[in-house]
């Protein structure tokens, strides 16, 4: 093995210890690691064995069992995996398959349990794939967290700690904006729930990191949406596309009545901000309510408002049910919340059918917890034909399916989730509404007119509809029909 320099912004060495600036992230090195950079030329190459040999020279040899060449090598392979060093040798990751996704539900099944045996991975799935199928699912801290319990290549290990590493950097910015966000909107007398993302993670699996990355998730009162939209603005956070912006026009009126949340972005970072959970308004309390049982979360030195842990179940089942269960990280996040007794003692109505299915699909999957009440059961035995097409869901790599965005057809899929998740007849009215007017028609109209406004729509509409059907007609040749 020949071993490189890797595309490094910055090094800083001093008595024996040194930090390295690569990819825009600082990473402190231990002594061992310094000596194995200091060993490999800026320019040029050198062998495992020599880099073995200076850091022996350096430090002897370790105390058997252990060899100097495996521990050498096993460092190597986290620089690695930091992108620190690079290796001739190191394999290209590979591709996730159906087989690696399902020795990842094996795994997190097993980590769930109380089996103290360690995890092997079964004949014909590689370290690499697995891993990959743990990027593909959103899992990788889970499975990183818990390496003590998984007999792993060396180079998985690394590419896996290296993972959770970059992540946990971006959510300690990510905990400090949440905190800014909060404060700000707090200190205008704004009432807001953070949902899903971090707080989920501190709810649910008791680490900040433990979901990775993602958007901010804020959920405020409708008659507070304005406000808070200023607010964020003021912050630096602007606008993205795809929406009206707020004013007395007929659109941006569409636009609250029909949908239930806007996007900003800032450095790189998002915020979904909401007025309603989600599309199905009638699953869910109202504002004051959520707001009125709402727990907090220790984030970044302060406390975060967020669901009750019983909403928090019934919106991550909810969520889980309308993206199918393809991500394994959701129905993660359901049997983490209903394996907890102090979810079920905020309980105060029955959960819906998708939401039943989710948590019978968790409990399917990574086994019924211990101690939880009958509804975990019962859900257990509902799943029947749902769990066969989840499993092909979580086998597909993910992708937009254009023929969803196209009226009729979008409309047909979206209405039986919404009957599903227990939608009303005004939540099915502004589904067929959002199918023939989405509001990303209706952006540059700034009439206060429906009657000017709505033709105006229509006819760019119809072009619109007739490019999708050609994308989609494309996309179904490459991709076959969808489940």
């Amino acid at each position: 093995m020949m071993v490189y320099r890797g595309s490094l912004q910055d090094v800083y060495i001093e008595e024996g210890r040194s930090a390295v600036f690569v990819r825009d992230q600082v990473i402190v090195l231990s002594e061992i690691a310094t000596a194995i950079l200091e060993a490999t030329p800026a320019i040029g190459s050198v062998s495992l064995t020599e880099i073995t040999r200076k850091v022996v020279d350096t430090y002897g040899d370790p105390e058997p069992p252990l060899d100097a060449t495996d521990v050498t090598h096993e460092h190597v392979l986290e620089l690695v995996a930091h992108e620190v060093l690079r290796v001739d040798s190191a394999a290209q990751p590979q591709p996730f398959t159906p087989d690696s996704v399902e020795a990842l539900r094996g795994a997190l099944r097993h980590l769930l349990s109380h089996d103290t045996k360690r995890w092997q991975l079964p004949r014909g799935v590689t370290g690499s794939q697995l891993v990959s199928a743990a990027e593909r699912h959103r899992v990788v801290p889970t499975l990183t967290n818990g390496l003590d319990r998984l007999l792993l290549p060396a180079h998985e290990r690394a590419r896996l700690g290296a993972i959770t590493a970059q992540e946990a950097a971006t959510v300690a910015v990510m905990g400090a904006e949440l905190a800014e966000l909060v404060d700000a909107l707090e200190r205008a007398g704004v009432r807001v729930l953070a949902f899903k993302g971090l707080a989920l993670a501190v709810q649910a699996h008791g680490d900040v990191a433990a979901r990775g990355t993602g958007d901010h998730d804020l959920l405020v009162s409708p008659s507070e949406l304005e406000r808070a939209y200023d607010i964020l603005q003021s912050l630096g956070w602007k606008a993205t596309g795809g929406f009206p912006r707020p004013s007395d026009s007929w659109a941006w009126s569409y636009f609250v009545r029909t949908y239930y949340e806007l996007s900003l972005a800032r450095r790189g970072h998002m915020i979904d901000l909401h007025w309603h959970v989600g599309p199905v308004r009638a699953a869910f309390p109202s504002f004051d309510e959520l707001w009125e049982r709402h727990q907090r979360v220790r984030i970044h030195d302060k406390d975060i408002p967020t669901l009750s842990p019983y909403d928090a179940l019934a919106h991550s089942a909810s969520h889980s049910a309308k993206d199918h269960w393809r991500w394994l990280r959701g129905l993660l996040d359901v049997w983490l919340l209903m394996q907890d007794d102090a979810t079920w003692r905020a309980a105060d109505r029955p959960l819906r059918h998708d939401q039943l299915l989710s948590l019978g699909l968790a409990a399917r999957l990574f086994g019924v917890p211990v101690g939880v009440p009958s509804v975990v059961h019962d859900a257990e035995r509902l799943v029947t034909t749902a769990s066969d097409a989840a499993l092909v869901w979580q086998a597909r790599p993910a992708q937009i399916d254009v023929t969803s965005r196209i009226p009729g057809v979008g409309l047909l899929r979206a209405a039986g989730s919404l009957r599903r998740a227990g939608a009303s007849e005004g939540d099915l009215r502004r589904q067929v509404w959002l199918s023939v007017v989405p509001p990303t028609s209706t952006t540059d109209i700034t009439t206060r007119s429906a009657c000017v406004a709505i033709p105006r729509v229509l006819g760019r509409r119809t072009k619109e509809v007739l490019t999708l059907w050609r994308r989609a007609a494309l996309e179904r040749l490459r991709n076959g029909p969808s489940v």
